[in-house]
């Protein structure tokens, strides 16, 4: 993929751990001056000063990160608008209605409080591109580029934006268009991150009874045994609560785990499978069509095509969805993991807005998350993730690829094998899809067991 030529970014922006390169404040401002490079160019072009909208988590090294690239940004001219802790779809949508240059979030989304990231939206809020990454890759190893700063008045200034978590708060309730959550029970798992003002005001403001949980970050409790990388938590929630529905985010509030009503967390197919059947119905996909990433069961492209709609496929990373969403006029794309897209209200991976897309529909139909989720008939799965010590290219994974075409063959046209490192953490990922669960399961194991022989933690 075109990812792994990028020396710096993975999927989703620069991660690591807080002060240790490449989260050091050296290289986060460095960062920031390529970024201004790179992005800023069209607003220097047309004669205005450009600006970059940021926020951020509730890390405790998100003010020494947020710090660094402030001051690269102004170091070139950027002025930079601060926004404090607030969701990522927030920067992104805030850029967006100030016609800024850019927006910069500074998270290291569902990772551990150790780690902290950066990550970048152009002007109209949309990821950015690989080529323009490695773009910023090439102006930051550019020492000559990076030599030339802005002086006296030319230097950005700086400015805070108290209002941005309502702006952000308005516009999701605007999305509803006039629909009410009046009387319905919601346990709300804030991950301790970002979402834990904007979910919780939104909801209330909709008249949910809101069961409000890890929601008083201070610094290092984000995602920690909480959030929608542990699922288990929402659900017992729920259960304690005897909540309609559960809704739980990661740390930087671009994703949501929906649990319903019998304490069952929901998979990422599942609620993309219940949001593409209603707008099917209600002909509102746009081309009849959703952008999804090969980690997506096959289940759904039976249940779309059922409906006279249709399934693309792009890899993995909401990224790529977004972009193959952009390419094919689409408006909404999901990733598996829980990056959901509504073009008709945001542009990028928003949780909020996704969880209130689904409330809706709970609302206009009267189905309780339980029924909804049964338009879904999913192929089984058998999932892996493992600790690695090193990335080589898959290829040369000798043994579990020996495994891989055994499997591939035996599943033939009924399933398939997915095997890919994460762009983010030190993971390899592996997904074994097919009919008989027995046979995928026990495939599964030997596979992980071949990959921890030679590359395991």
């Amino acid at each position: 993929m075109a990812s792994a030529k990028r020396k710096y970014f993975g999927t989703d922006g620069i991660r690591g751990v807080a002060n240790s390169h490449p989260m050091t404040p050296e290289f986060v401002m460095r960062l920031g001056q390529a970024a201004a490079k790179v992005l800023a160019m069209e607003a220097e072009k047309a004669g205005i000063r450009p600006k970059c909208i940021v926020g951020r988590d509730t890390r405790l090294s998100g003010d020494m990160i947020e710090t660094a690239l402030t001051a690269g940004l102004t170091s070139m001219g950027v002025d930079v608008v601060l926004c404090g802790v607030v969701p990522t779809p927030a920067v992104a949508l805030i850029a967006r209605q100030e016609k800024a240059a850019m927006g910069a979030i500074v998270s290291a989304s569902h990772n551990p409080y150790k780690d902290n990231g950066v990550k970048f939206v152009d002007g109209g809020g949309h990821k950015l591109t690989d080529a323009q990454e490695l773009m910023i890759e090439a102006a930051f190893e550019n020492d000559d580029v990076l030599s030339h700063r802005a002086a006296a008045t030319g230097i950005g200034r700086v400015s805070r934006m108290d209002n941005a978590p309502e702006r952000f708060i308005a516009h999701a309730v605007a999305t509803m268009h006039n629909r009410r959550l009046d009387g319905m029970k919601i346990a709300l798992d804030n991950a301790n991150g970002a979402a834990y003002v904007t979910t919780t005001e939104t909801l209330k403001r909709l008249g949910a009874e809101v069961e409000v949980f890890h929601s008083s970050p201070d610094g290092v409790n984000i995602n920690r045994d909480c959030g929608c990388t542990h699922p288990e938590y929402i659900e017992a929630l729920v259960k304690e609560t005897g909540a309609y529905v559960g809704v739980a985010h990661d740390g930087d509030a671009d994703r949501v785990v929906l649990v319903d009503e019998t304490g069952s967390a929901l998979s990422g197919d599942e609620y993309i499978a219940i949001v593409v059947a209603s707008m099917l119905r209600k002909g509102t996909l746009r081309e009849s069509t959703v952008a999804v990433t090969t980690m997506s069961n096959f289940g759904l492209d039976e249940l779309v095509t059922g409906l006279k709609g249709k399934v693309i496929r792009t890899d993995v990373g909401d990224r790529y969805v977004i972009a193959a969403m952009r390419q094919h006029g689409l408006n909404f794309g999901a990733e598996e993991s829980g990056h959901i897209v509504f073009f008709d209200h945001t542009t990028t991976g928003d949780g909020l807005i996704a969880a209130l897309q689904v409330l809706k529909i709970m609302v206009e139909t009267g189905e309780p998350l339980s029924e909804l989720r049964k338009v879904l008939s999913p192929f089984p799965q058998a999932k892996r993730n493992l600790r690695v010590k090193a990335k080589p290219p898959v290829e040369e994974l000798v043994d579990a690829q020996l495994l891989v075409k055994e499997t591939e063959k035996k599943l033939a046209s009924l399933g398939r094998v997915l095997l890919r490192y994460s762009g983010t953490e030190s993971l390899i990922r592996l997904l074994i899809e097919g009919r008989d669960p027995e046979y995928i399961e026990a495939q599964a194991e030997r596979i992980a067991e071949a990959i921890k022989a030679q590359i395991g933690e």
